[in-house]
């Protein structure tokens, strides 16, 4: 049964000289994986430059259940992305936002207001003039709480300690990898409250931005598992650094 259908591209696997594993987030059943033959040719229907990672597709593809790998009829660009993929930084963050969510959408089924928040906070970051260095951050701790392990904040006290492992704030720890120091948790306090309107508001300089993404790393790390190392982390430091 064919269903007409619209997706976000997260990542890409190569599967032999003539086609590719494409993982999509579609709107009507979450995390799928399309087996897809495509062309270089900007004409053809199945371009292998449509599935560029965050491109929003829409498609027809044929529902089959209990089988891992979906068949797709023509794609097109359901969203025309103005700065995304022509900026440096702003392609570097999708780079990594898109590998995030690779693995930690994996075993999603369907969400639709997971879909319309991935959607939303896209389109924002490509229109957005200035502004968006916090962007990244706020965006992982906001996905966190659709995947169930958003930081609980309700005993945060200034001064606090977070704990990466019970996604909570103490008021006294051991050191460990697993626990932020009382400035990182702040920190991160401040960015799970924020909305895009509001964290150019906290005052981060790089070095923070690049010890909280690490920390987030580490945090979907704990909680999801056989979350892998985030290998696009290194390409956004050298690149915002």
């Amino acid at each position: 049964m064919y269903i007409d259908d619209k997706g976000i591209v997260l990542r890409t696997v190569r599967y032999d000289d003539k086609s590719f594993i494409a993982h999509l987030f579609t709107a009507s059943r979450g995390h799928v994986a399309f087996m897809v033959n495509a062309s270089r040719s900007k004409r053809s229907g199945m371009s292998a430059r449509l599935f560029q990672p965050l491109s929003f597709l829409s498609f027809q593809w044929d529902i089959k259940p209990n089988a891992t790998l979906h068949r797709m009829k023509e794609a097109r660009l359901l969203l025309t992305l103005q700065d995304i993929p022509y900026d440096p930084v702003k392609r570097s963050v999708a780079m990594l936002l898109a590998e995030f969510m690779a693995h930690a959408l994996s075993n999603e089924a369907e969400n639709a207001d997971l879909y319309f928040y991935i959607e939303h906070s896209v389109q924002w970051f490509d229109a957005a003039p200035d502004g968006y260095a916090n962007f990244h951050l706020v965006f992982l701790l906001k996905l966190a709480r659709f995947l169930g392990f958003a930081p609980n904040d309700e005993e945060y006290a200034e001064g606090s300690l977070f704990d990466l492992a019970r996604g909570r704030f103490i008021a006294m720890g051991l050191p460990s990898d697993e626990l932020l120091c009382g400035a990182d948790a702040s920190l991160l306090y401040q960015l799970n409250d924020a909305t895009y309107a509001t964290m150019t508001g906290i005052a981060m300089n790089r070095y923070d931005r690049a010890r909280i993404i690490r920390h987030l790393a580490r945090y979907y790390t704990l909680h999801i598992p056989s979350f892998p190392p985030v290998r696009s982390l290194e390409i956004l430091q050298d690149v915002m650094g």
